[in-house]
């Protein structure tokens, strides 16, 4: 009988309505894009496997189109989310579509475009947002206190989140610098990062 109630109370909480963020859904939707678009390369680097280039421009272009129009959240920082960041979403989606369905045409268009928000918007958070956040961390007001260790684990994933992040846009700017197999570290990591981060913001919110 104990056993039949564990099992039903774990098929309600299974089908109750989720109380996840709808931001916090979405890095992880991207967590679980680059995690298994890093796995995946592994293989395409020893031409096991066909890759499309075209493919995963365009998906990561959409992911971030998406999110600049549900959240106003862009790699270069969170904005308000007006018709004119839902216009800039609409753009970059449309070009994400197009460069899924017809291979070539926005290659490099995409793809140095990818590497410059990436670089400037982890470069931004490095030179702006982490000497605030430390210094807020340095100088926490009481309420905060009890909590201090949670921020500092926050701003740590954050810091190591946006260098990554500069390194992926170096490697889709200057394609060959790094092999294949290092570029494929660095998406993994990447999305496990997202995991973590998103791990750490439920435990503050």
């Amino acid at each position: 009988m104990a056993s039949d109630t564990i099992t039903s109370d774990s098929r309600c909480r299974l089908f109750r309505e989720a109380s996840l963020q709808l931001s916090f859904a979405i890095i992880l939707l991207l967590g679980v894009l680059l995690v298994v678009l890093g796995i995946l390369l592994f293989p395409v680097n020893l031409g096991l496997l066909p890759f499309s280039p075209d493919g995963q421009l365009g998906l990561l272009l959409v992911l971030t189109a998406v999110q600049m129009m549900a959240l106003g959240s862009t790699p270069l920082g969170q904005f308000k989310r007006s018709w004119f960041m839902v216009l800039i979403g609409i753009g970059f989606a449309s070009m994400g579509i197009i460069s899924c369905i017809v291979p070539g045409i926005l290659t490099d268009i995409i793809r140095e475009l990818l590497g410059f928000l990436n670089i400037i918007g982890g470069g931004i958070f490095l030179l702006t947002g982490f000497p605030s956040t430390y210094k807020a961390i340095q100088n926490p007001p009481p309420e905060l206190i009890s909590k201090l260790p949670i921020y500092k684990k926050m701003l740590s994933t954050q810091t190591i989140l946006n260098i990554v992040s500069i390194s992926f846009g170096v490697s889709m700017l200057f394609p060959g610098i790094v092999s294949g197999f290092i570029i494929s570290g660095i998406i993994i990591i990447n999305g496990l990062l997202l995991f973590l981060l998103v791990r750490v913001l439920l435990k503050i919110s």
